[in-house]
């Protein structure tokens, strides 16, 4: 239950930064939403109107009038990356974590900002953890129901195998023989094989996961999951340099053992060796048929690195703990051993991705928007600056919102200054670089 216990501690972060966020909103913010809700109701079809007025309710804390404006605004303007990521927060900030990720998507497509980009790919990764572990505690909820309707037998789950031994160094070995399980019986188009962040979310929830998973167990899983199959194991270290594994395939809704498992004896350094003939032990028992080209497909090595296995799989382990940032450098570490380890690469970025995602909220984002034309825009709802001009259209905004210094302005009493206004980003190659101009006009009064 660590994990979601975290995770869930990672949303209430956010909801309440969202709300900090909020207390900070532009001033008058009653009387300049009125302002907002006249310019779109006197400009029905003008996209950046429902833009305004739904980043201005998002920071009001108004999210279903926030929702129903930008989705208007995206509607009408698909390429608004500016009005996705707002809609994003705002599905967030409601729980809406599809639509939240959705929204985030269609920014990391057409957004500008750099720095926000970065921040919406990590909010992503933390994401999918949130919504394996939202759909394990619905299925959970719905348990009576999933339970009686039986799961395709061609629909497989593979549990953490259970390690025996006296080197405990091997003990992660659970996780990364179990991953590679369910990566080769992916191999084969008849199989669906459920996702091991799916299946762990699961067994966060059911409290599996701290006294491990014994032969024959873990048909309540399969059946919350409306898995048919279920492939579970154990391996033992017989002698100092032995490894002997097993496996076995139930059926779910008979709790049965299927075929007559498969079982092998290797080296310890022969571990890939091992798990293959244990899964082609497991494809006879499932009945299913490979073609050459799905064996050879199989019979590939991640590593050759037994150590960089070892360092994966006790990446995997701290994954699967909330501690990502442990798990991390794990991955990090095997993929130094190994650099063609192509998943250790993949799963140390998504480990840093789901640490970082947890410190993402909407202050951070439009801390990063700063001196960007997006963050032109944003000022546009807000009536703040945010560093950079949109020519013109922030500046039309102030206007409405203070016509005392507008009608200043125009009195002929004053000079004017034109110069670029550079966007900050541009000095590292990033962002929205900008030749716009701004005129910045000083009205001095005759004492």
């Amino acid at each position: 239950m660590k994990t979601i216990r975290s995770l869930v501690a990672v949303a209430a972060v956010f909801a309440g930064a969202v709300a900090s966020a909020c207390a900070t909103t532009i001033s008058g913010s009653a009387e300049s939403i009125t302002r907002l809700e006249h310019a779109r109701a006197a400009n029905p079809t003008s996209e950046e109107a429902a833009r305004n007025l739904g980043i201005a309710y998002f920071k009001a804390g108004r999210y279903p009038d926030a929702r129903t404006a930008l989705q208007q605004a995206v509607s009408m303007n698909a390429n608004d990356g500016v009005a996705a990521l707002y809609l994003g927060m705002t599905a967030e900030a409601e729980n809406d974590l599809p639509a939240a990720r959705t929204a985030y998507t269609s920014y990391l497509s057409v957004g500008k900002t750099r720095g926000a980009k970065k921040q919406i790919t990590e909010r992503l990764a933390l994401l999918a953890r949130k919504e394996n572990e939202a759909a394990a505690k619905k299925a959970i909820a719905e348990e009576q129901r999933l339970s009686t309707t039986p799961g395709s037998p061609n629909t497989v789950a593979v549990l953490p195998f259970s390690f025996n031994g006296a080197d405990t160094s091997l003990k992660p070995l659970e996780r990364g023989f179990a991953e590679l399980v369910t990566t080769d019986l992916s191999r084969s188009p008849n199989l669906t094989v459920v996702e091991r962040e799916r299946l762990q979310a699961l067994l966060d929830e059911m409290a599996l996961q701290q006294s491990g998973v014994a032969a024959g167990s873990g048909v309540r899983a399969g059946k919350i999951l409306q898995a048919g199959r279920l492939v579970g194991g154990n391996i033992s270290q017989t002698g100092q340099n032995q490894l002997t594994a097993s496996a076995f395939v139930t059926n779910v809704q008979t709790a049965q053992n299927i075929g007559r498992g498969a079982t092998d004896q290797q080296a310890v350094d022969q571990l890939f060796t091992l798990e293959k003939n244990i899964v082609f032990g497991v494809f006879n028992d499932l009945g299913v048929t490979l073609t050459t080209a799905q064996r050879n497909a199989i019979e590939q090595r991640p590593t050759r690195s037994l150590q960089a296995f070892l360092a994966y799989s006790r990446g995997l382990e701290l994954e699967d703990q909330g501690r990502f940032d442990d798990a991390a450098r794990f991955f990090d570490n095997a993929a130094r051993i190994d650099p063609s380890f192509g998943a250790a690469v993949q799963k140390g970025t998504e480990a840093r991705n789901i640490s970082a995602g947890a410190q993402v909220n909407a202050s951070t984002v439009e801390s990063s928007l700063r001196g960007t034309s997006e963050g032109a825009a944003v000022s546009e709802a807000t009536g703040a600056s945010m560093g950079a001009s949109a020519g013109g259209g922030a500046g039309s905004i102030a206007d409405g919102l203070n016509p005392s210094v507008a009608g200043g302005a125009t009195s002929g009493q004053g000079s004017t200054s034109t110069q670029p206004m550079k966007d900050p980003s541009s000095a590292t190659a990033s962002d929205n670089p900008t030749t716009k101009t701004a005129k910045v006009t000083i009205v001095i009064k005759q004492p």
